[in-house]
This record gives structure tokens, C-alpha cells and sequence, in this order.
């Protein structure tokens, strides 16, 4: 493997270690700081990998990635209602997992209309 690829897995990596421990210590300012450098961080390697004449994007890669989008979301949306299934039932025998639920629900719901939204946009734009 080339070294430069290290690169790509090193940022993530990175990220998550420093954010875990960010958010171990409670710290959101840290956190936030940790988030807006990895992006940063990942644009500055997009564009040095762009430099080096190297293919990020092809049709292949597009057509894995919306795959891979697809089904993570369909995995998030199915999770989100059983949780919603689950907290429903649950805060009724416990009220302080009634804003759990309504969070849960919420989140659902907001997933949902976002996904028909962009549905409807990219329908009419392609």
C-alpha cells in the first residue's frame, strides 16, 4: 500500500480517537474543534490527491457510493422505528423515556421528509 493512502484512513481514524476523547472529557468546544479540523483536514487531502492526478470520483465509486448511502439509510430508518416501537412502549410503564420517545419519533420523521424531499428534487434535476 502506498503511503499516501495511509493518509485517507489516518484522518478518520484520528478523528474518532479525538473526538471520543473530546466528548469523554465534556468537552463541545473540543469536540467542535476536533469536527472543523477533520473537515478542513479532509479538503486539504481531496485537493493535494486532485494534484497528484489521482481519479477520487468515478462512475464505479459514484454508483458504490449512493449503494452504500441507500442502504445505510434504510439500516438508520429501521432502527429509528423499532426504537420508536420500543420507546412507545416502554414510557408507558416509564415517563422519563417519554422524551426519549418523542426524540426518537422525531428523528424518524424528519429522516423521512428529508428523504422525499430529496427524492423529489433529484427527480425533477436528473
Amino acid at each position: 500500500m502506498d503511503r499516501w493512502k495511509l493518509i485517507g484512513y489516518a484522518i478518520p481514524t484520528t478523528t474518532a480517537l479525538l473526538l471520543s476523547l473530546a466528548l469523554w472529557k465534556g468537552s463541545v468546544l473540543l469536540a467542535f474543534g476536533v469536527l472543523a479540523a477533520s473537515i478542513a483536514s479532509s479538503f486539504l487531502y481531496a485537493e493535494w490527491l486532485q494534484k497528484r492526478g489521482e481519479v477520487i470520483s468515478d462512475e464505479r465509486t459514484l454508483r458504490i457510493e449512493e449503494a452504500a448511502s441507500r442502504r445505510t439509510l434504510q439500516g438508520v430508518v429501521l432502527a429509528m422505528a423499532f426504537s420508536v416501537v420500543v420507546l412507545s412502549v416502554l414510557s408507558e410503564r416509564e415517563p422519563g423515556l417519554r422524551s426519549a420517545y418523542y426524540l426518537a419519533l422525531a428523528l424518524m420523521v424528519l429522516t423521512s421528509v428529508l428523504k422525499l424531499c430529496m427524492r423529489h428534487y433529484y427527480s425533477r434535476v436528473m
